[in-house]
């Protein structure tokens, strides 16, 4: 399967991909730390679920969803690995058909998705987004920033191409230069944190 034009499948296939670090985002971990997420929390493109894991570890109720079966079965495993009290909902699905996936959240958890989407592809997501999160829900993109040169890794973006790609009933709570950790650099490639709330 795959997302936004990448066969990402293929990469699981080859082994680890570069973005299977085995442990939550950093600036995910801070904006739980912050209380960013409510239930019920939606993790788009999660991947092997360290970031879904963790949310729910903290006792948060949290779907991931991932459009490569390998994946979901890495995230089952480790979930299974971490005997949490409650254990996070895996489901295989394209974030580009989430207007007809019946799905609801709170918060919504981009951890290095937008940015694998043409510019077509992100006005689908985004009305997408538009249905399955709250009025005054969250929602949090972390996405490679115009600042990384190196290769490999997807599609740069700076703040504007990210907050410009919502129009009205979007809100930009909070937007932060960061760092995205992957297999790859060793400090981490530059990325932006972003915040939504949904009006």
């Amino acid at each position: 399967m795959s997302e936004g034009g990448h066969d990402f499948a293929e990469m699981y296939a080859e082994g680890i991909p570069p973005w299977q670090i085995d442990r939550p985002q950093p600036e995910v971990l801070q904006l739980i730390e912050n209380g960013k997420f409510e239930s019920p929390v939606l993790d788009l493109g999660c991947g092997t679920g360290d970031n879904t894991i963790e949310l729910a570890r903290r006792g948060l109720v949290v779907k991931g969803l991932d459009a490569v079966l390998e994946a979901l079965r890495r995230a089952r495993q480790k979930t299974e690995q971490a005997g949490l009290k409650q254990s996070p909902e895996f489901i295989l699905g394209d974030a580009l058909r989430l207007a007809e996936s019946g799905l609801k959240a709170r918060t919504v958890l981009d951890c290095a998705l937008f940015h694998t989407f043409s510019d077509e592809e992100r006005e689908t997501y985004i009305r997408g987004l538009e249905a399955v999160l709250s009025p005054r829900g969250r929602l949090h993109i972390l996405s490679f920033s115009e600042l990384e040169t190196r290769q490999p890794g997807p599609r740069r973006l700076s703040l504007s191409e990210i907050t410009g790609s919502f129009g009205a009933g979007w809100r930009v709570e909070d937007s932060v230069r960061c760092r995205y950790w992957d297999r790859v650099r060793p400090d981490g490639a530059h990325a932006w944190r972003v915040s939504f709330v949904r009006e």
